[in-house]
């Protein structure tokens, strides 16, 4: 008994859907940084992540050291990571700033042990006016020294999304 059949079906095309918008993000960007370090900061005073090394961008720019600077309007998707030690225990505050002011939504603090890496990483979506500098800043509540390990220990990147 021969049980190979061939089936030939034709499926109909349904209609063509909307199409959607051309060219993909409107803007973009990011910074990291990659080089081991030591952070010294004050009691209590944000002192700005060093950012170096620049992505690929679109309607940002990088004028600022350690910020990106956005060009165009709209609600954008904020994503940041940042791996430290501190040399003694504390506290420490991370924060994502618009024009020096911090975002609600992405600060972050937590008590650290000496020697312990800990990662802050999140993301938010804020919206931001063409002009603004965004930026990440740590602070602690005694004076104390911040390591940055080797390999990519921070990273700052923005797209728009509307």
């Amino acid at each position: 008994m021969n049980t190979n059949y061939a089936l030939n079906f034709v499926i109909p095309q349904g209609p063509t859907g909307p199409q959607g918008p051309a060219g993909g993000l409107s803007a973009y960007g990011g910074r990291f940084n990659n080089s081991a370090s030591t952070l010294n900061l004050g009691i209590l005073t944000q002192t700005q992540i060093p950012l170096p090394t620049t992505l690929p961008n679109s309607n940002t720019s990088y004028a600022t050291s350690n910020s990106i600077t956005i060009n165009q309007t709209g609600v954008y998707e904020i994503n940041y990571f940042l791996n430290v030690s501190v040399a003694i225990g504390t506290t420490l505050t991370l924060a994502i700033r618009n024009n020096g002011t911090n975002i609600p939504s992405t600060v972050v603090s937590r008590l650290l042990s000496v020697g312990t890496s800990s990662v802050y990483s999140g993301s938010t979506i804020v919206s931001l006016n063409s002009g603004s500098v965004i930026d990440m800043a740590i602070s602690a509540l005694v004076a104390v020294g911040v390591n940055l390990s080797s390999g990519v220990n921070a990273s700052l990147t923005v797209k728009r999304i509307n």
